[in-house]
């Protein structure tokens, strides 16, 4: 898919009845990055910068990209996790710079592009994208994953300016990575069924034309997927097409919340999970990249979807004062139990997500539900990739209890982390997990 067509194509007012804004102007994935990000530089009248990487990228690129922009170079751990804490000692390093920067460069994956994000955005400076693995859908979004007092948080937040990505960088990453990056495009089956049903079950908005964008992007890796065989994860050609592919789907998934105003598009029960897991709350933590637990989600919902969808179908109703209980909630929750409570009720018990279901919607709009959960693949379809592609596939494999009462409990629990409504909210509102 032409990145920039996409770009000019949402340009313009969409059929949804938006005009969707776009603060990226530019995308290039292609060979000698860097020298048109030199010139991109040159051409917004940027003179002072730094590139900002990690003691896992600066090795393989920041180091090489600072020397070429002529640029200094600010290095963090490469276990460093995007939290307020890292965020101010990145704040301490720029500040210590000799001359301020007018512009930042994100060169990494994805916890280092949400640092600089957050950083970028409270300090009012843009910055521009250089990703150096296909692993995460989040280098373009204006959403950062930020753990907050050990809370997950989607910070609203800067997107980049532009991305620029060189295949002769990310396409060395480890297979790991990149699979990642494969679990994180393939869950969003589980968030795009759960944007429907959100919409069948409440009126919610939904842009068919985004809708559109993530199911093509999801279609053409699965291609590329079919055409590569064996050959995704051996060097070649068809290697780096199919890495070249991951990473334009990621970027378009990203460029889809930046134009939706929020992760609707690209998050759902799927991501909801994954965050729980890395909140360890019911288990330690986990070593695991953040599209290993999304798609390892994604499989487990695409079976308890399947499931439910025989059982759902009853007037709904809910008591708040049950479901959003501090007796029910805080011996998960513990010392976060307040901000959980915050996200699910930010102004009450009316601007809970669950608050526009009506009674009788269930019943009506049961056979509209069911088709919704019918046309998701099924799982030995989603296995089979994903397992062609290196990736995750067990809670065991990510260090977690394979065990029916750590998955009861995640699936009972994990809603909570965002106030959106997903299939598995209504399921736990009705007390059906």
């Amino acid at each position: 898919m032409n990145i920039s067509e996409q770009l000019t194509r949402f340009s313009r007012p969409c059929s949804c009845g938006k005009t969707h804004t776009l603060i990226t102007d530019s995308v290039y994935i292609g060979a000698d990055a860097h020298k048109h990000l030199s010139d991109d530089i040159r051409r917004r009248g940027f003179v002072q910068g730094v590139v900002v990487a990690d003691t896992n990228t600066a090795p393989i690129a920041g180091e090489a990209l600072a020397n070429a922009l002529a640029l200094p170079l600010i290095v963090l751990p490469g276990d460093a996790h995007a939290t307020e804490l890292v965020c101010a000692d990145l704040q301490k390093m720029l500040t210590a710079l000799a001359q301020m920067p007018q512009f930042y460069i994100a060169c990494g994956s994805g916890s280092l592009h949400d640092i600089v994000r957050y950083t970028a955005c409270e300090n009012d400076i843009p910055f521009y994208s250089y990703p150096t693995a296909a692993s995460v859908d989040g280098f373009v979004s204006g959403i950062a994953a930020m753990t907050i007092r050990g809370t997950k948080v989607s910070y609203p937040s800067r997107p980049p300016i532009a991305l620029y990505a060189d295949p002769a960088v990310f396409a060395g990453a480890p297979e790991r990575l990149t699979a990642s990056g494969v679990g994180d495009l393939l869950g969003k089956y589980i968030c795009l069924a759960d944007w429907k049903i959100a919409r069948i079950l409440t009126g919610e908005e939904i842009c068919p034309e985004l809708m559109a964008l993530e199911y093509t992007v999801i279609e053409e890796l699965e291609a590329v997927i079919a055409a590569a065989g064996d050959a995704v994860k051996t060097s070649g050609d068809a290697h780096t097409e199919y890495v070249c592919r991951v990473m334009e789907g990621l970027v378009l998934s990203g460029l889809a919340i930046q134009l939706n105003g929020n992760s609707r598009p690209a998050s759902g029960a799927e991501h909801h999970l994954s965050h729980f897991w890395e909140m360890a709350r019911i288990n330690e933590d986990i070593p695991a990249l953040h599209g290993e637990q999304v798609g390892i989600a994604a499989l487990l919902l695409l079976d308890y979807y399947k499931k439910a969808a025989e059982r759902f179908a009853s007037p709904f109703m809910y008591d708040p004062d049950t479901l959003f209980s501090r007796e029910k909630l805080e011996p998960i929750y513990r010392e976060l139990t307040d901000d959980i409570l915050l996200e699910n009720m930010p102004k009450g018990i009316r601007s809970c997500s669950l608050a526009d279901i009506s009674a009788d919607a269930p019943v009506q709009k049961a056979d509209a539900i069911r088709e919704v959960i019918a046309s998701l693949p099924s799982h030995e379809t989603l296995f089979t990739e994903m397992k062609l592609c290196g990736c995750k596939t067990t809670l065991a494999e990510i260090d977690l209890p394979q065990t029916g009462e750590f998955l009861t409990q995640s699936l009972r629990f994990a809603p909570y982390v965002r106030n959106r409504l997903t299939f598995l909210k209504y399921l736990e509102a009705q007390n059906l997990i």
